[in-house]
């Protein structure tokens, strides 16, 4: 028992004096990348993404992507999120050096990296080889529906592999006849793992979306997540992981689902994030319409011993109208009077 504590006191000291290192706990927070405000939508999808197995010189991954937004949009922001694990040369941790291309029409045109995220597991150990996110902005690539092929190729000339899990291609474009809609758009790599002396508490990641809400103005609001490895590994245990939308700490049921109506708290789910052996990238898109706070929403995902990176958080609102915003302001007051009514009705009949 005393050597669980000193483990975990000595990952706690560890994450406290190194707080920039790499390690299982959330200590890589996502980035805001993208804010904007303007008509239209956005898009996220994996196209037909698989594992590729081990990724040796010269060796090249496609997935194709099939772009349709609305006649008559044009398309303003175009992100490609290739996630990489396994980078090792022999046994040692070393990180990926790979060529991508987009095809278009037979016509293949080179890009060149916008970011890259990276974490270990940050303790020695035999297998620490590293994993991340690179990023490619392709809004000067794709600018029209069709069909689309993004390549990549180990480019190294020694002996280093790597492993992709597969592509994420986020699609934003601006339409004049779709509701107005806000957007944070928030990017990394967070290695996560209750394990090794680390608690589910210290493996939870947190990333925010800062600004002012006028919360009565927005008729729909959703999160979208993508976890590569989330819900892969079999032997954890009942939970396997957590989303927390403007939630710190779960409460209970029936009266949380009476603070939630009357003064729109979070919200806690479990165990959203499941892949497969051959699509290792867990997407979910959730409506969080009833618990945005008015001011720098926050989402964590929260690790309990599944093993899963995080790397996107994109957190969207779409407004009303402003003769629909008045209406329903006018039936929301009405439904909270009811609900007065009805509990002091309730207190009355049990005098």
């Amino acid at each position: 028992m005393w050597m669980k504590s000193y483990l975990i006191l000595l990952s706690l000291l560890i994450i406290v004096i190194f707080p920039a290192s790499a390690s299982y706990a959330g200590d890589k927070p996502l980035t805001t990348v993208l804010h904007d405000v303007h008509p239209g939508g956005v898009e996220f999808t994996l196209g037909n993404s698989k594992y590729s197995g081990e990724m040796k010189s010269n060796d090249t991954y496609t997935v194709d992507f099939e772009v349709a937004v609305p006649d008559g949009s044009s398309i303003r922001y175009v992100r490609a999120y290739t996630y990489w694990v396994w980078s090792k040369k022999g046994l040692e941790g070393i990180y990926p050096v790979m060529n991508a291309t987009v095809m278009h029409h037979d016509v293949v045109n080179p890009v060149s990296h916008d970011s890259r995220y990276t974490d270990t597991k940050g303790f020695a150990a035999r297998y620490d080889f590293f994993s991340g996110t690179d990023v490619y902005d392709l809004s000067d690539r794709i600018h029209e529906n069709g069909t689309y092929s993004i390549s990549l190729q180990n480019s190294a000339d020694d002996e280093r592999t790597f492993c992709l899990q597969g592509i994420g291609l986020l699609i934003i474009y601006e339409y004049q006849d779709s509701p107005v809609i806000e957007y944070w758009v928030n990017e990394g790599c967070d290695m996560i793992y209750a394990e090794h002396g680390i608690t589910p508490e210290m493996a939870t990641t947190t990333t925010y979306f800062k600004g002012d809400v006028d919360a009565e103005k927005v008729s729909r609001a959703y999160l979208i997540t993508a976890s590569p490895s989330g819900g892969l590994t079999q032997g954890a245990k009942q939970t396997r992981n957590k989303l927390f939308f403007n939630e710190k700490a779960e409460v209970t049921p029936i009266l949380g689902d009476i603070i939630r109506i009357l003064f729109g708290s979070g919200k806690v789910w479990k165990d959203i994030y499941m892949t497969s052996e051959s699509t290792q990238i867990a997407i979910d898109e959730r409506e969080v319409t009833n618990y945005l706070k008015t001011k720098d929403n926050f989402a964590s995902i929260q690790d309990s011993g599944d093993y899963m990176l995080v790397t996107n958080a994109i957190l969207v609102l779409e407004f009303k109208e402003e003769g629909e915003a008045k209406a329903n302001k006018t039936a929301g007051f009405e439904l909270l009077i009811g609900i007065v009514s009805i509990f002091f009705a309730y207190v009355a009949g049990k005098r």
